[in-house]
This record gives structure tokens, sequence and C-alpha cells, in this order.
């Protein structure tokens, strides 16, 4: 199957070709960890993060979080008690879109509390809302008592 990658720029959020070095919209430097292939009616965990404004440490621990819908913790983890994000995007932006910022709350709520993951997930539309997502889960720490 034929794949479109873009090296969306961490600091814009500009989508630029696969193979560019620098983004053309702001000029920061770009390389294959920027890289991710965009499809335009589907998406999975690994959304670019550019709003974020993260740090290369934090891209990097947002690759190792456990996000899961199971209903047993994860082996190497705890409960941190519960969690909730939701998505704040405009009525008519969509499913995908909804998504995305979806995941990015998530990753930011992980990164600001200092967890691992979450477990337990479960996404659902808002009753009032219905355009946007929320994620109901279990949050992880690493369990050091192993």
């Amino acid at each position: 199957m034929k794949q479109t990658y873009y090296r969306i720029c961490s600091k814009c959020g500009n989508p630029n070709v696969g193979d560019a070095n620098f983004c053309l919209k702001c000029g920061t430097s770009l390389s294959s960890a920027d890289e991710y292939a965009l499809i335009p009616h589907a998406a999975d965990q690994t959304v670019p993060l550019f709003d974020l404004e993260l740090t290369p440490d934090e891209v990097a621990q947002t690759k190792n979080f456990k996000i899961t819908a199971g209903r047993d913790i994860p082996a190497g983890y705890r409960s941190a008690g519960l969690v909730f994000a939701e998505s704040a995007v405009t009525p008519r932006a969509g499913a995908k879109a909804a998504w995305e910022d979806l995941m990015k709350h998530v990753y930011g709520l992980l990164l600001a509390k200092g967890y691992a993951g979450v477990t337990r997930v479960s996404i659902q539309p808002e009753p009032m809302q219905p355009s946007q997502l929320c994620l109901y889960g279990e949050a992880l720490i690493v369990d050091t008592q192993h």
C-alpha cells in the first residue's frame, strides 16, 4: 500500500515533504524522528504533538507510554487512580480531529503527572457534544515494589 510520509515540524506543526531537512514555514531542523504517515481518514496513537511544545526527552517518553483498553493492569505497573481527558475541537472538525486532539490531551496529562500510561481505557462521545470524545481510564505508574 502506498503511504504518504510527511515530516511534521515539532515547532509549528507544518507538514513538510518526507525528505525535508528543515521546515519550509519556520526553518526548524527536521529528521526522520519527525516523520509521520498521515492517512486522510485514520489515525493511531502516534499523532504529531507539535502544539504541546515537548522537549526531546518528553517526545521519547511519549513513545514508551502504555495505553491499553485491557481489564488487567500490565505486569510491572500499578494503578495511580482514575483519569479523564477530552477533545476540544470545533464541532465540524470531524472524528479524526477529535481523536488526535484527545490523544494530545492524554499525552499532556501523562507527561504533566509523571504517569507511565493509562489502562482500562474507555473512549466515547460526549453526551451533550457528540463531536467531542472523552477518555476514562486508570493511570499507570511503574511498580517499584517488584
